[in-house]
C-alpha cells in the first residue's frame, strides 16, 4: 500500500489531469483550437534549458506529432464546439483499448480473454455516446476526440521502446514539435491574424492556457514519474482510471456541465470496459498465482 503522502501525490495529479479538459474549455472561449495547441506548447519550450535531451531525435518528433500535436489538435476541435469537457476526458480514455489493439496488431502482443471483454464493453459503451448524440456530444466531435485517442494510442507504442526514459523531459522535448506546424494550419484555417488573438486574451484565458501547459504537464508528469520510482507501475497506473471521474465532476462544478441518463450509461459502460482491461489481467494473474502449487 501506498503512504498517505503518496496518496495525496495520486489525488494532486489526478485532480490536475482530470481539471485540465475544464480549462481547455474555457481557454477555446477566447482561441482557436489549432492555435491554442501550438501556443501551449510554446509556453514549455524555455523548459527545455532544464533538462538534457532524453531520447533520440526520431522519438521525440514521433511523441511530439503524435501526441503532443494529433491528439491535443483533434481534442482542441472537439472541445471548441462539439463536446462538452466531462465527456471528453472519459472518451479520450478509449486510447487505453486501442494501445492495446495496436500492440497485438504491430508487436504481437497477446490480448487475454479479460481484455478482450474489456475492449468489447468500452466499444459498446462508445457506440451509446453514438447513438446519444446531438446533445453534449455531436457524430463529428466524438469522431474527432477518437481521432485524437487513436494518436495518443499510436504514441503510446512509441514510449513502450523507450523503457526507463524520463517521461516529463521526453515530453519537454516534443513540445518544440507542434508550435510552428500548428501556427502554420491556423494562419490556413483558422486566423489571420493569431499574434491578434493571442494578445487579445483576456487574464483569464491566459491563467486557463498557462494551467493547461505548466500544471497538466510540469507538475502533472513531475509527480507521476516520482511516484513510479517509488511504486511498481502496476499499483500507480490504475489510479488514472480516475481522471475522467474527476473530469465529469469539475466540469459540472466549474462550467455546469450536466450529463444526459442515456450519455451516463455509455459513460459507465465505458469505465466499466477500461477497468476490465486495465485491472482484469492483473486480478487474473494474482489468482493463477494463488492457486498455483508451491515448489518442492
Amino acid at each position: 500500500m501506498m503512504p498517505p503522502r503518496d496518496l495525496a501525490l495520486v489525488g494532486l495529479v489526478i485532480l490536475a489531469w482530470g481539471s485540465n479538459f475544464s480549462a481547455m474549455k474555457l481557454a477555446l472561449e477566447e482561441l482557436p483550437p489549432l492555435l491554442f495547441v501550438g501556443l501551449r506548447f510554446a509556453i514549455l519550450v524555455p523548459f527545455l534549458a532544464l533538462f538534457p535531451r532524453p531520447a533520440g531525435w526520431p522519438a521525440i518528433l514521433a511523441v511530439g506529432a503524435l501526441i503532443n500535436m494529433g491528439q491535443f489538435g483533434f481534442l482542441f476541435s472537439a472541445l471548441q464546439a462539439d463536446v462538452t469537457a466531462g465527456l471528453a476526458s472519459l472518451i479520450l480514455q478509449s486510447q487505453v483499448p486501442l494501445t492495446i489493439l495496436l500492440a497485438w496488431l504491430v508487436y504481437g502482443e497477446r490480448i487475454t480473454l479479460v481484455q478482450g471483454l474489456g475492449i468489447g464493453l468500452a466499444a459498446c459503451g462508445l457506440a451509446g455516446f453514438g447513438l446519444a448524440s446531438g446533445g453534449n456530444i455531436t457524430l463529428i466531435g466524438l469522431g474527432l476526440i477518437l481521432c485524437g485517442a487513436l494518436c495518443w494510442a499510436c504514441g503510446n507504442l512509441v514510449l513502450r521502446r523507450l523503457p526507463g526514459v524520463d517521461m516529463l523531459a521526453l515530453f519537454l522535448w516534443a513540445s518544440l514539435v507542434p508550435p510552428l506546424p500548428m501556427l502554420g494550419l491556423s494562419l490556413m484555417t483558422e486566423t489571420a491574424d493569431p499574434w491578434g488573438a493571442i494578445m487579445a486574451l483576456s487574464p483569464a484565458g491566459w491563467g486557463a492556457v498557462v494551467y493547461v501547459a505548466l500544471i497538466s504537464t510540469v507538475l502533472g508528469y513531475s509527480i507521476w514519474g516520482t511516484l513510479l520510482s517509488r511504486h511498481p507501475a502496476a499499483l500507480v497506473t490504475p489510479f488514472a482510471l480516475l481522471i475522467p471521474v474527476v473530469g465529469l465532476a469539475t466540469a459540472a462544478v466549474v462550467l455546469g456541465e450536466r450529463v444526459t441518463a442515456p450519455e451516463a450509461l455509455a459513460g459507465l459502460t465505458v469505465l466499466a470496459g477500461l477497468a476490465l482491461a486495465v485491472l482484469g489481467p492483473r486480478y487474473a494473474a494474482r489468482r493463477a498465482s494463488r492457486r498455483a502449487p508451491p515448489a518442492p
